[in-house]
């Protein structure tokens, strides 16, 4: 009887510390510059900006893999795609003019769910990497993981996609975003994304801690055999930016059946040697506002470049 107490006394014990610090001590922690063989398994991971605060880096993976079991839950999907077309005489020779823009917004929340942490792994870069399960139906069976219970989950993200061609010059721009509120240990958790020409800004936060994000020089061996047809990124920055990297292409690449799609022209006035010249403005829209499930079904390395396989599903 009195060992029968002592491991529920010890297992309360670790449960508590683990809630209030964020570290988690049950599972098993190991280092090295490949993904583990566990991150394919059954459940959710999640994986932390490239820091070595290991409690703040901790409690960010658990929250990014909540974000995922999320997706996985249902999202809120809104986006409107435009784009235009317009052809110009510049010194008696005809140019063709493009621009488009694409904005999409995304939500979901969750309530009074819990979970538990079943593996942590800390990569050589300053990343922790956690497998995490949310516990349906037994959270009062006794077992050796800590168990957090009843958190509250709110998602919002949006991305923008600018393209011009004017004159035989290019200008691209794109702004990705992501935030994370929730009751669990990191209550505020902020990354965005923007790139403006050949300038590129990665900004990421937990609670009042800001991280501005550096390219480092990473090296992670092969994962997985994948074919070129799916979402990638370079892995400059950390896994977690290029994972949500590929999850915004996957979403742009996402074609829902409730699309909206309006071609229209409008006139417009341009001046030219002092003249006035009345042009055609061809614009396409293309409108989506839907629920849709994402899952990340596997992901994968090659030549340092970051593969995932994502499936998108309208409910």
């Amino acid at each position: 009887m009195k060992t029968r107490l002592l491991i529920i006394i010890l297992f309360f014990a670790r449960t508590l510390n683990a809630h209030d610090t964020g570290e988690h001590t049950a599972s098993p922690v190991s280092y090295g510059i490949e993904l583990p063989n566990w991150i394919s398994q059954k459940g959710y991971i999640g994986i932390s900006d490239p820091i070595k605060d290991t409690i703040i880096s901790y409690n960010q993976a658990v929250n990014r893999a909540l974000f995922l079991y999320a997706l996985n839950n249902g999202v809120k999907l809104s986006s409107v795609y435009e784009y235009y077309y317009l052809n110009s005489d510049i010194n008696n020779k005809t140019q063709d003019n493009q621009k488009s823009h694409w904005i999409a917004e995304f939500e979901t929340s969750l309530k009074d769910i819990s979970y538990k942490v079943k593996r942590t792994y800390r990569t050589k870069y300053n990343e922790t990497i956690v497998l995490l399960s949310v516990i349906e139906n037994d959270k009062n069976s006794l077992s050796f993981d800590p168990i957090i219970e009843d958190v509250n989950f709110n998602v919002g993200g949006s991305f923008m996609y600018h393209y011009e061609y004017l004159d035989k010059k290019n200008e691209y721009g794109e702004k990705q975003l992501l935030k994370i509120t929730s009751t669990d240990s990191i209550k505020s958790m902020n990354w965005s994304s923007t790139i403006s020409g050949s300038e590129y800004t990665k900004i990421s936060s937990a609670d009042d801690v800001i991280f501005s994000l550096k390219k480092i020089n990473t090296i992670y061996n092969d994962y997985g055999k994948c074919t070129d047809d799916i979402p990638f990124a370079k892995i400059e920055y950390g896994l977690w930016d290029s994972l949500i990297d590929t999850f915004f292409q996957a979403l742009s690449l996402f074609e829902p059946n409730s699309v909206v799609v309006e071609n229209t022209t409008r006139q417009i006035t341009k001046e030219n040697n002092g003249t006035y010249n009345d042009k055609n403005q061809n614009i396409s829209r293309l409108v989506m506002k839907t629920n849709i499930s994402c899952s990340l079904m596997n992901i994968y390395i090659k030549n340092n470049n970051l593969y995932t396989r994502w499936n998108i599903t309208e409910r």
